[in-house]
């Protein structure tokens, strides 16, 4: 992960990038800040959706681009219960990474239903979201 870091060399304030397990107080003297990438996540959050028909597939992509959210391994799965609590990453508010699309669908076998989709922000607190899929009749 890379940080951007603000250091007093004086008279002059000097900035430079390194990757965090670089950094070490001790060789800084005085640092004035340390700031994060807009595209770097500043920690996990959980999604949690609820009332999900077994046996679903569920998707969660950004909405800007329809990549899948971050952790990409968690992302995307088939629902074993009816309740599915997915780990995803957040980053600085107001990053359109934070604004997700939700999918979810049970068409592999009977009864199948409509495909389901609504979107969220998500932040440094967890979320729940009901999915209300309907029957394909």
């Amino acid at each position: 992960m890379t940080s951007i870091v603000q250091q007093l060399d004086y008279p002059v304030v000097m900035s430079r990038a390194l990757d965090v397990p670089e950094f070490n107080m001790a060789t800084f003297g005085e640092t004035l800040s340390i700031e994060r990438l807009p595209t770097e996540p500043l920690g996990t959050m959980t999604l949690t959706l609820t009332n999900v028909v077994i046996g679903s597939r569920y998707r969660i992509e950004r909405q800007v681009s329809g990549s899948l959210a971050t952790p990409t391994a968690n992302a995307e799965g088939v629902a074993a219960g009816s309740t599915v609590a997915i780990t995803l990453d957040y980053y600085v508010t107001g990053s359109a990474n934070n604004d997700l699309k939700i999918k979810a669908r049970k068409a592999s076998s009977a009864p199948s239903y409509k495909p389901f989709e609504t979107q969220t922000t998500i932040g440094a607190q967890d979320q729940s979201i009901f999915v209300g899929q309907i029957a394909d009749e």
